[in-house]
């Protein structure tokens, strides 16, 4: 399937939008002294080679005063079968060269009959703090063909030569496409509530549930409703959220995990904890960059006929 060209190139924007969103609560809900690394990408196929064109980010993500940070251990792939290649943008090195809270890019061809490109990184702060490795893949859907040139049509001789034509221009999208849902975020001090508020110009949200401890749960939130679920959680404890939208006969699905960080101020209060949400709720570190990834897959393939998704 050539998504560049499919006529429902913005419906993926409706679970764009709901991870985007939610996205967007996680990070304001992260902590400031959050020192991690995320990798995003997006993908083009170009249609004038047949390649898969992968751009790559990694962002060093890390509080005032840690300005620098380098990579330990770089490994990019792509596949099937399996090849390992190059990304001369990701150098390993004994030196803080990149510049932290800033993506940093590369571009990855890939073969247009591959099924998918992956990349992992081990960054190392220069307050002398070691990221978890950290690892995401960007899996093609079809394959990437190259157009086929039309052969100019030869005049009869007694014909005369056609005026050269205007290139034609794409047609206007329709403003009547599907709402976008805004997120429900809660964080306590011993639960976590994930959900959606989905308007009424919306289509139904398929929202699939497994957490860390094996729990597995559905919902469905229906256009002009509310829904959500709530679980006990504790430090360690995460949930798999799996969005998935229908449009006329067309199914998109991505998965975010989402991590649960516990409020500040839990340690210090005998008190039941009051919901928290918003900028002032405790972070999702990890999970939060993971989310506003994927949203940006999503919301790519929606608004500019790209397909897109992080780890």
């Amino acid at each position: 399937m050539n998504l560049s060209k499919s006529p429902l190139r913005r419906v993926a924007g409706l679970a764009a939008g709901a991870v985007l969103g939610l996205a967007g609560v996680a990070v304001a809900a992260s902590p400031a002294y959050a020192t991690d690394s995320v990798i995003g990408y997006s993908v083009d196929c170009d249609t004038k080679t047949g390649d898969w064109v992968v751009t790559w980010t990694v962002t060093g993500n890390a509080p005032d005063g840690v300005e620098k940070f380098r990579f330990n251990a770089v490994k990019a792939e792509e596949g099937t079968p399996v090849k390992e290649v190059e990304l001369p943008e990701y150098k390993v090195g004994n030196e803080y060269t990149y510049d932290t809270n800033k993506a940093i890019t590369a571009v990855q061809r890939v073969e247009g009959t591959k099924t998918f490109a992956r990349l992992g990184v081990e960054v190392e702060f220069d307050n002398e703090h070691k990221d978890l490795p950290r690892e995401n893949t960007a899996n093609f859907e079809g394959t990437c063909d190259k157009e086929k040139e039309q052969p100019p049509a030869s005049p009869s001789p007694s014909s005369p030569s056609p005026s050269p034509s205007l290139p034609s221009e794409e047609p206007e999208l329709p403003d009547d496409l599907p709402g976008e849902p805004e997120p429900i975020f809660e964080l306590t001090c011993d639960t976590m509530t994930i959900g959606f508020d989905n308007p009424k110009d919306s289509l139904p949200i398929k929202l699939g549930y497994e957490t860390s401890k094996g729990e597995k749960r559905e919902r469905t939130v229906a256009p002009g409703t509310k829904g959500s679920e709530t679980f006990s959680a504790k430090e360690g404890f995460f949930v798999n959220l799996t969005i998935t939208v229908t449009y006329e006969g067309e199914t998109y699905s991505e998965t975010v995990k989402v991590d649960y960080v516990e409020p500040a101020g839990c340690e210090d209060s005998d008190e039941p904890a009051l919901p928290v949400t918003g900028a002032a709720a405790g972070g999702i570190a990890g999970g939060a960059a993971a989310l506003l990834a994927i949203g940006g897959l999503l919301f790519v393939m929606a608004r500019r006929r790209k397909v897109k998704f992080t780890a």
